[in-house]
């Protein structure tokens, strides 16, 4: 199958994350690769509670507000830095059959061939890919009824000291009857370096060899625009289950609203 890309180019959050979720809102006849950049924000995953993941004041002081995307997983740093890659696959497509964590191998061998092309040796492992021991890409992955999606970040020139900054949640506290959240897991981070159109392009050539470029037909536009009005617009979704029990200053740097 040939995969499409799409490139979203530097975009605000809120359209990255409903621009991933729509790729497997619809049904896909093959593969399709969405990069994208985005202007400066914290994601967090869709289980996680956003007070125990940043530190609220550096997010505020840095003008960095928090959103939450669909997928699993622990809380990420964005800006024009960093790439983020998304590849979704049709239900039909035999890497849409495999289990955890076989299913992020060829996205996450992807990544760090793409690191090697630019010259840097990077290894990839069970869930991340590495450089020199410290991470450069995080993932989380969806499999639904009409296709499975793994999507992830590389970093490439990303300002590591707003990243360390704002990632400084206190990763627990009083739970006030709300659901336990699922937490990140600190990490080393570091840079690939280079220029970021490098990188994108060395991503593509990597997940997608095959690649013809594309824009997003018309169900996923539909989709993207839907998602937008209806989830990446809510401060109810950012805040996720645990709004009544956030402190005000996290609540404050929410998205959406």
């Amino acid at each position: 199958m040939t995969t499409r890309v799409v490139a979203g180019g530097l975009v605000q959050p809120a359209d990255g994350l409903a621009l991933d979720e729509a790729l497997v809102r619809a049904p896909l006849d093959g593969p399709v690769l969405a990069v994208w950049r985005s202007a400066p924000a914290v994601i967090v995953g869709r289980f996680q509670r956003v007070d125990w993941e940043i530190d609220a004041e550096a997010c505020r002081a840095r003008g960095v507000r928090v959103w939450r995307r669909f997928t699993g997983g622990g809380a990420v740093y964005l800006d024009p830095g960093v790439v983020c890659a998304a590849l979704a696959v049709p239900a039909g497509h035999p890497d849409a059959a495999l289990g955890v964590p076989e299913m992020y191998a060829p996205f996450l061998e992807g990544m760090a061939g793409a690191c090697r092309s630019l010259g840097v040796d990077a290894v990839a492992d069970e869930r991340t890919v590495r450089v020199d021991g410290r991470k450069v890409t995080g993932i989380a992955a969806h499999r639904g009824r009409l296709a499975t999606l793994v999507h992830g970040t590389l970093l490439v020139d990303a300002e590591l000291e707003a990243l360390r900054a704002c990632l400084a949640g206190p990763r627990g506290g009083d739970l006030g009857g709300a659901p336990r959240p699922a937490m990140s897991r600190p990490d080393s981070v570091t840079n690939v370096g280079g220029t970021v159109e490098d990188a994108q392009r060395a991503i593509a050539a990597a997940l997608a060899p095959d690649a013809e470029p594309a824009t997003l037909d018309a169900e996923r536009s539909a989709a993207t625009a839907r998602l937008l009005a209806e989830r990446y617009a809510s401060r109810e979704w950012h805040a996720g289950a645990w709004g009544e029990v956030m402190s005000g200053e996290a609540v404050a740097v929410l998205g959406g609203g």
